[in-house]
């Protein structure tokens, strides 16, 4: 199986070495050939301009998209994130691959510099994060399309690792948590690779 990973820095893993990034982790915890097509700073816009190149110069059986922060940080809301994911889902459908939708890691305020609070506001960020996950768990949910929820994940008690911390600068996983990214892709898409070990 070949699978294409369509976003932003948190998909190119930024922050991190590229063996430490979680999409080479699943590479080889899985053997799935996995396409690293994060570009950072990019927003759903971008991979949606982007997106026919994309498939037609790699021709990926699995399309998994995640995005949406940096159009909440440039523009102070969702909506074109929302827009744009649902044309993303549904193109990648309409091209016989399947379709793979993330909520992006929340961010970790106390990480943050100044830097990027003169850029935007922080707090309201993170809130629009927050509802931007829900909605992205209500139109998978309704389309039957895979969902990857790296937010509730980030913010669930059972995974802060004493002394270390999620985030390297607030915005971007520490090697921990692309650590814990890739666990969490590899559970929740465990039936998908399943059935490539048995094929």
């Amino acid at each position: 199986m070949k699978i294409m990973c369509l976003g932003d820095s948190l998909t190119f893993g930024t922050g991190v070495t590229r063996p430490n990034a979680w999409t080479t982790l699943v590479h080889k915890q899985t053997g799935c050939e996995l396409v690293n097509r994060g570009v950072p700073g990019d927003t759903t816009g971008g991979m949606l301009a982007r997106f026919v190149n994309e498939i037609e110069r790699h021709r990926p059986n699995m399309v998994v998209v995640m995005g949406g922060s940096n159009d909440i940080f440039s523009s102070g809301d969702d909506k074109a994130a929302r827009a744009n994911i649902t044309a993303l889902a549904h193109q990648t459908s309409a091209r016989a691959m399947t379709p793979v939708v993330c909520a992006p890691p929340p961010l970790d305020p106390t990480l943050i510099d100044a830097a990027y609070r003169n850029f935007f506001d922080v707090d309201a960020a993170q809130a629009c994060l927050r509802d931007y996950a829900l909605w992205l768990r209500r139109f998978t949910s309704f389309f039957s399309i895979p969902f990857v929820d790296f937010w509730s994940s980030f913010t669930a008690p059972a995974w802060r690792v004493q002394d270390e911390k999620l985030s390297v600068d607030g915005l971007h996983p520490s090697r921990t948590g692309h650590i814990l990214m890739a666990e969490v892709f590899m559970t929740t898409m465990g039936d998908t690779f399943s059935s490539v070990e048995t094929a």
